[in-house]
C-alpha cells in the first residue's frame, strides 16, 4: 500500500508497454534519421556512384555484370549517366537474333562506357555509322585474357563477322599476363582490387543493399579508406601518379620506361650496325689501295723479265684499261685514230698473259714461288673486296622495330577468330595524355613526363597487327581533333564526343580494304647471282669472241655472269642511235646511247638467250647470244652480230638531256679523250701533235638512274658516286622511299608485291627472292 504523498506504481503490464514504446519511438527515430540521411546523401550524390556496383564472381574472368542491373554513375565534377545491364550482362538493349553482319566488340572500361549513356559509347554509335548491328562486350576491370575469352564464348554463340579488340594502353601492357580473377574479387557488388579484398565477410539480412546501394554507408567508408590512404612517394617519375597502382598492375611510370627502354635497345643495334658498315667501308677502301699496289708490284716484275722488250709499263697500262690521255702512234692501228680500242686492249692482254704463264713456268722450274705468291695474294684480297662489297651492299636498315607487347598475343586472338570465320580488328587506345599533354593539368602532375617517346608502343602493336594481315587503327590522331573535350574531366574516360571520333575513325577504318601480310623480297642476292663488275674492275675482264664485234668497233667481255658490250666510235664521222634489247632482258640490264658510242650491260643465264639491236647511223645489227649444246652436252656461249634492216628508235630528248649531263660526270672522272694526229712536230724526231677531245665512248649505265643518282649523289659534290650508282653499284644506291626495295642487283627502287597487293595498272608482280616486285 502506498505512503501518504506517494504516486502508486504502474503495474508491471504497464512498464513493459511504456519500454516497448521508448524503444519504438528510439528506432523510429534512427530509422527516420537513417532514411533522410540516405536521402541526403543520395540527393547529394544525385543517386549516382563513382564505380559500377553490380559485380558478380566468375571462376574465369574474375567478375561479370549483374544481368538486368541498372545504376546512376557519376565521376564527379562530370555529368551524371545511366548504365543499363541486358539480361546477357553486357551493357545496353537486349541484343537482336545471332547471324548477318554483326560486329563484336571487346574491351574494357573504355568499351564499356564509364561516363556516358547506353547511346553514347562508340560500340552504339557505330551501328548507327555502320548500319551493321554491334555488340558491346566490354567490362570494367577486363584485360586481354578476358577479352579473348569473351570474344570465344560470343563467337560460338552468335556467328559474328567481325571482332574489335580495343587495348587500352592506360594498363592493358601489363595485364597481359595476369587474368582478372588475380587481379579482381567481388566485395558485396563492387570489384576491388585482390591485394585490398577481405578474406570472409559477414552475411546479415540487408547487407547488399548497405554496402553496395547506400549512399550514407558508402560515404562513410570513403572517409575510413581516405583516412588510412598511404602517401605516393615524391620521387615517382609522374611526381603525383594518376593512379597509385599496385603489384597485381604498372601504371604510367611503367609504360613511359618501357618505352625508352624498347628505343633505347633499337638505337643501340642500330648504331652498331652503322659503326659495322662505317669500318667495313673504311677495309674496302684499304683493300682497293693494296691492290693497286699488289698489280703495280706484279706488273713491273713482268716488265723487267720480258726479254725481248715488248711488254713495257706502257702496254701493260693498256691492258690494265689505263692507257693514260694519248696513246703513241706505233702502238696504233695503220690509218686509224690513236685511240685505245678493244683491240688494243686484247693486244696487251695478251702479252702480259703470254709473259706471266712464262715467268711462273721459270719460277716452277727454278723452285721458286715468289710470283704465285703474289698472284695468290691478289686473288686474296679479290675475294675479300668481294666479300665486303657484298657485306656493304646489304646496308643498314632503319633501327629495327621490337616486337610489340602483344604479338604473341594477336597470332593467339587472330587464330581463335580465324576458327570461326570472323575477321580479327585490333585497335591501339592511347591515354587522354598521350592524346594532349595539356590533360596533366586536370591531375595536378608536376613536372609530367614527355609521352611521346610512349606513342611508339601504339606503332608497334599497329605494325604487328598490319604484318598479320589484320585490319588495325591507332585513335591516337582521331581523339587529338577531337580535343578539347575529348576526355572527362580528372580522369582518363572518354567523353561522348570522344566516343564519337572514336567511332568514326574506327567506321571509316572498318570501310577501307583489309590489308593483307605481303611477303617481300630478302636481301641481298639469290644464291648464284652477284651485283655488277664495277668500272674498276671491268677492264681486266676476259673479253669473249662474238662475230662480226671487232669489224663494228665492240669489244665484248664476261665477268662472273655479267656481260658487258662496248661499241665506240671507229672514225670520226660515226653516229649512234641506241641499243634496245627485245630478248633476254632483266630488271638489271643497261642500255646506254652517248654521242661516242653504244653500251649494253647485263646478266646472263646459262641457255638463256639474249637478242639486242644495235643502232648506227647508217646500219643497225642484231647481237644474238645463244647457248648451242657443246661436245660435252652442255650448252655453250655462242654470240654474232647480224645484220639488221635499217631503222631508227624513237629519239627521246630527255633521256638525251640527261645522258649529257653524266656524260660531263664521266669527262671529269675517268678523263677520257679521243686523239687524233694533227702532223709532225718541227723537230728532229718522229713525234707528232695530237688533236684531243674528251669523249664519253667508254660510259656506261642505266639512263632510268640518272634522276635518282642525280639527288642522291649531285654532280658538284661527288661525280665518281653519281656514276657508281648509274651503274648499278649498291654501295651507292640512292635510298628508296617508304614501302619500296632495291632489287635485282638493280638501283632502281620498286615496289614489293604479291596475288592480294597487286602493282599499279601497266605493271606486272615478278617473283623475286621469296617475294615479288612490280615491274
Amino acid at each position: 500500500m502506498a505512503t501518504p504523498g506517494e504516486s502508486p506504481s504502474p503495474p508491471p503490464r504497464s512498464r513493459g508497454r511504456r519500454a516497448l514504446s521508448i524503444t519504438a519511438q528510439l528506432l523510429l527515430g534512427l530509422g527516420l534519421g537513417a532514411a533522410l540521411t540516405e536521402v541526403a546523401f543520395s540527393v547529394r550524390d544525385g543517386g549516382a556512384f563513382p564505380h559500377v556496383n553490380f559485380y558478380v564472381a566468375d571462376p574465369e574472368l574474375g567478375v561479370r555484370l549483374e544481368p538486368g542491373a541498372t545504376m546512376e554513375f557519376r565521376l564527379k565534377p562530370n555529368p551524371s549517366t545511366t548504365i543499363h545491364v541486358n539480361s546477357r550482362g553486357y551493357r545496353g538493349d537486349e541484343w537482336p537474333a545471332p547471324g548477318g553482319d554483326e560486329v563484336i566488340v571487346v574491351g574494357d572500361s573504355q568499351v564499356f562506357g564509364l561516363g556516358v549513356d547506353d547511346d553514347r559509347t562508340f560500340a552504339a554509335q557505330l551501328a548507327q555509322l555502320s548500319g551493321r548491328p554491334v555488340v558491346n562486350g566490354g567490362v570494367p576491370t577486363y584485360g586481354p585474357q578476358e577479352y579473348l575469352a569473351v570474344a570465344r564464348e560470343l563467337l560460338a554463340e552468335r556467328q559474328a563477322k567481325t571482332v574489335v579488340v580495343v587495348l587500352n594502353f592506360v594498363n592493358d601492357p601489363f595485364e597481359i599476363d595476369r587474368p582478372n580473377h588475380e587481379r579482381h574479387a567481388v566485395w558485396d557488388g563492387w570489384a576491388v582490387r585482390s591485394e585490398t579484398a577481405p578474406a570472409s565477410v559477414t552475411q546479415f539480412p540487408g547487407r547488399k543493399w548497405l554496402f553496395s546501394k547506400s549512399h550514407a554507408f558508402y560515404t562513410l567508408r570513403r572517409w575510413l579508406h581516405a583516412r588510412g590512404t598511404v602517401k605516393i612517394p615524391e620521387d615517382s617519375e609522374l611526381g603525383s601518379p594518376v593512379d597509385a597502382g599496385t603489384p597485381s598492375e604498372g601504371g604510367l611510370d611503367d609504360l613511359v620506361l618501357a618505352s625508352r627502354s624498347a628505343r633505347a635497345a633499337a638505337d643501340a643495334e642500330h648504331q652498331t650496325a652503322v659503326a659495322a658498315l662505317t669500318s667495313s667501308r673504311t677495309r674496302l677502301d684499304d683493300l682497293d689501295k693494296q691492290l693497286t699496289d699488289q698489280r703495280v708490284t706484279i706488273d713491273r716484275k713482268l716488265a723487267a723479265a720480258s726479254d725481248d722488250g715488248k711488254l713495257g709499263s706502257f702496254q701493260l697500262e693498256v691492258a690494265r684499261g689505263k692507257p693514260g690521255d694519248i696513246v703513241r702512234e706505233d702502238y696504233g692501228e695503220s690509218s686509224r685514230s690513236v685511240q685505245v680500242t678493244a683491240s688494243l686492249i686484247r693486244q696487251a692482254a695478251k702479252l702480259r698473259n703470254d709473259q706471266l704463264a712464262a715467268q711462273l713456268k721459270k719460277e716452277e722450274k727454278a723452285g721458286k714461288t715468289e710470283l704465285q705468291d703474289l698472284i695468290k695474294a691478289e686473288a686474296g684480297l679479290v675475294a675479300e673486296q668481294q666479300r665486303l662489297r657484298k657485306q656493304i651492299a646489304a646496308g643498314v636498315k632503319p633501327p629495327g622495330r621490337p616486337p610489340s607487347r602483344f604479338h604473341d598475343y594477336l597470332q593467339q586472338f587472330k587464330a581463335m577468330c580465324d576458327e570461326y570465320g570472323a575477321e580479327l580488328v585490333v585497335v591501339a587506345l592511347p591515354i587522354d595524355v598521350q592524346v594532349d599533354p595539356g590533360e596533366w593539368a586536370k591531375y595536378e602532375v608536376r613536372d609530367a613526363p614527355d609521352m611521346q617517346d610512349s606513342l611508339i608502343l601504339l606503332d608497334d602493336l599497329v605494325a604487328d597487327a598490319t604484318s598479320l594481315g589484320l585490319r588495325a587503327l591507332d585513335v591516337t590522331a582521331a581523339l587529338r581533333a577531337a580535343q578539347p573535350g575529348a576526355f572527362l574531366d580528372h580522369d582518363i574516360h572518354m567523353t561522348a564526343k570522344g566516343h564519337a571520333a572514336f567511332a568514326v575513325a574506327l567506321a571509316d577504318r572498318l570501310e577501307t580494304a583489309l590489308p593483307v601480310a605481303l611477303e617481300a623480297p630478302k636481301d641481298g642476292l639469290p644464291p648464284g647471282r652477284s651485283f655488277v663488275p664495277t668500272a674498276a674492275e671491268w677492264p681486266a675482264a676476259p673479253e669473249v669472241k662474238v662475230s662480226g664485234s671487232t669489224a663494228l668497233g665492240c669489244s665484248t667481255q664476261i665477268e662472273r655472269e655479267w656481260l658487258r658490250v662496248q661499241c665506240r666510235r671507229r672514225a670520226a664521222g660515226d653516229r649512234f642511235g641506241g641499243v634496245v634489247v627485245s630478248e633476254g632482258a632483266t630488271p638489271a640490264t643497261m642500255a646506254m646511247r652517248t654521242l661516242d658510242g653504244l653500251s649494253l650491260v647485263t646478266p646472263l643465264t646459262v641457255g638463256e638467250p639474249l637478242t639486242a639491236r644495235f643502232y648506227w647511223k647508217k646500219e643497225v645489227h642484231d647481237l644474238q647470244i645463244r647457248w648451242p649444246a657443246g661436245e660435252d652436252g652442255k650448252p655453250r656461249f655462242a654470240g654474232e652480230f647480224v645484220k639488221a634492216e635499217l631503222t631508227m628508235p624513237p629519239a627521246d630528248a630527255a633521256a638525251e638531256a640527261a645522258i649529257a649531263g653524266l656524260c660531263a660526270c664521266h669527262q671529269q672522272t675517268r678523263k677520257e679523250q679521243l686523239c687524233a694526229q694533227a702532223g709532225k712536230l718541227d723537230n728532229d724526231y718522229e713525234d707528232y701533235a695530237y688533236d684531243c677531245k674528251d669523249v664519253c665512248s667508254d660510259l656506261w649505265g642505266d639512263p632510268s638512274l640518272i634522276a635518282a643518282c642525280t639527288r642522291a649523289h649531285p654532280a658538284d659534290k661527288d661525280c665518281a658516286a653519281r656514276l657508281a650508282c648509274v651503274q648499278n653499284d649498291p654501295l651507292f644506291a640512292p635510298a628508296c622511299p617508304e614501302g619500296q626495295i632495291l632489287a635485282f642487283a638493280s638501283n632502281t627502287c620498286r615496289s614489293p608485291c604479291d596475288e592480294a597487293h597487286p602493282c599499279q595498272e601497266g605493271a606486272r608482280c615478278m617473283p623475286w627472292h621469296g617475294g615479288g616486285v612490280c615491274l
